[in-house]
């Protein structure tokens, strides 16, 4: 495993989040959890069918979690989970008290946040239910190197096989402090609740105006709607994390 510190510090297992048995196995002896898990990329390749498999997958964790050894799960959920509501004032700032539209998601066909935003309603259901402490963290657009591959999400930009977001907006998130939030939501002793993460906002013109020098070649559209309505985000909860976002932004 080519990770630095991973042959000193890091023990791999299997579980499967569909078998309750082999996740309470698994989690024993832990005193915390991260379930960053996505079956696919929510942007360009996501099956409907897979909302059924999320929801049921995540419940099982939050109930392994309950019943065995851990005292905090930090859960993986998405800015897309807040984003999509077309009854939302534009003025509004959008935080950690928002919530997409299920019947708008549904109606647009946004199969990948209308199945992140049930799968953290129904966590958050059922961890109050159970009294577990979780956090859940909510990353906007991750960009930065990876251990399996490109960013998915940028590669469908690129390509042209997705227009871009009609928002006007674009935010986006290094994995570095994406990570660091994570941690510093399971390890501090005053994180509660939901944590948008990101590090900032750049129109969808000067997207294109980087991508398009970072990849000359790439294909992607070169005229806008501009019937969306632009996003007015918040971070200022996950910073209270001591998230400040210091890594230089790039595309890789």
């Amino acid at each position: 495993m080519a990770l630095p510190g991973a042959e000193q510090r890091l023990e791999l297992t299997q579980a499967d989040m569909l078998d309750y048995g082999s996740l309470v196995e698994v989690f024993m002896g832990c005193d915390g959890v991260f379930h960053t898990s996505s079956p696919s990329d929510l942007v360009s390749n996501y099956p409907p069918e897979m909302t059924d498999f999320e929801v049921r997958g995540t419940l099982n964790i939050v109930e392994a979690c309950a019943n065995s050894s851990v005292k905090r799960l930090v859960l993986t959920s998405s800015l897309s989970t807040m984003v999509w509501d077309q009854q939302r004032h534009p003025e509004k700032v959008i935080d950690e008290k928002c919530w997409s539209n299920l019947d708008f998601c549904r109606s647009k066909k946004l199969w990948g946040p209308l199945a992140k935003t049930m799968t953290e309603k129904a966590a958050w259901s059922l961890a109050r239910d159970k009294e577990l402490d979780m956090v859940v963290i909510n990353p906007a657009i991750v960009l930065g190197p990876k251990v399996f591959g490109t960013t998915q999400c940028i590669c469908t930009y690129l390509k042209g096989v997705k227009e871009l977001p009609q928002s006007g907006l674009f935010a986006y998130a290094h994995v570095e402090d994406v990570a660091e939030a994570h941690v510093s939501a399971l390890e501090s002793t005053e994180a509660s609740g939901r944590y948008i993460c990101y590090e900032r906002v750049i129109s969808e013109e000067k997207l294109v105006e980087l991508i398009r020098k970072l990849y000359p070649d790439s294909s992607i559209p070169s005229r806008f709607s501009k019937n969306g309505i632009p996003h007015l985000l918040s971070n200022e909860k996950v910073k209270s994390l001591g998230v400040a976002f210091p890594v230089p932004q790039k595309l890789h």
